[in-house]
This record gives structure tokens, sequence and C-alpha cells, in this order.
């Protein structure tokens, strides 16, 4: 599973979701959900932006949890 710590570098880096819409054009309904952990499929292109905005790599952005085998 990749996790999106968008809430956290936020947070790390003082900065809200309005102004990530302000400066990048994403939507803020599509922030709000990351935020949240509600959408899970985001494309690259939103990707590049936040970590272009954001000043960041993507391993800041992306974390890697590795599902369990049943």
């Amino acid at each position: 599973m990749i996790k999106i710590k968008l809430r956290q570098v936020l947070w790390d880096k003082d900065k809200t979701a309005t102004a990530v819409h302000n400066a990048t054009g994403i939507s803020q309904s599509i922030l709000s959900d990351i935020v949240r952990g509600k959408r899970t499929n985001v494309g690259l292109d939103i990707i590049n932006k936040l970590c272009v905005y954001l000043e960041c790599d993507l391993h800041d952005l992306l974390e890697f949890i590795p599902e369990k085998k049943v």
C-alpha cells in the first residue's frame, strides 16, 4: 500500500491546503480528500505539482507500507 503523507508535509512546512490550491490549481476537494486519506488514486501530475510546490521528494510525500500476506 502507498500512503500519501500530505497532512504531515503540510504541517512540517507550515502550509495550508488553501495555499497549495492557490499556487498549484489542484482542486480543494481533491486536496481535502488526500489530506483526510480518502483519496488513494492520485495522478502523477498532482504528485509532481505537490513535490514542486512543497519543495520535497517523493519519499517525503509517499510511504510504502507492505501488505501482510494471507
